[in-house]
């Protein structure tokens, strides 16, 4: 195992990334996760970065720098950050994250959110952010329009 962290390379990582957004737990057909990803990657400040492993990708993170009225600078959210199980518990996320902190550092950013559903099954991916000195901030709202 030779584990890398690169750029995501669409469409030969898509197979890959599908089977991880399966994870997270959403549901969506490999042809219109690529259109949907190219469509985020035309933002320059969008970034994903996979995460690989066995000639394959075993992780992504995808994540965009923001400015907002709440905070004076600059920060990076993490809107998806994903591990495969069968991977999980080597220490393998603890790096990739250690690898995006160093690059926001780099770019002279402070701060770090992200998003992580309020469901059971992401009660251990809670645990993992706090471990790794994440704190719980805020409560998100969402609303469906018809």
């Amino acid at each position: 195992m030779h584990p890398q962290i690169r750029p995501l390379h669409l469409p030969k990582d898509l197979l890959d990334i599908h089977q991880l957004t399966l994870q997270l737990g959403y549901e969506i057909p490999p042809e219109r996760l690529q259109q949907h990803w190219q469509l985020i990657h035309l933002d320059k400040h969008y970034q994903t970065l996979v995460r690989t492993a066995d000639d394959r990708v075993i992780g992504y993170a995808g994540f965009i720098q923001q400015y907002s009225w709440e905070f004076e600078e600059g920060f990076i959210r993490i809107q998806a950050f994903v591990i495969d199980a069968s991977y999980r518990g080597q220490g393998l996320g603890r790096r990739f994250m250690q690898a995006i902190e160093q690059s926001a550092r780099r770019q002279g950013l402070k701060r770090i959110l992200l998003n992580s559903g309020n469901r059971p099954e992401r009660y251990a991916a809670h645990a993992f952010y706090q471990n790794l000195g994440f704190e719980a901030y805020s409560l998100g709202f969402t609303k469906y329009l018809n």
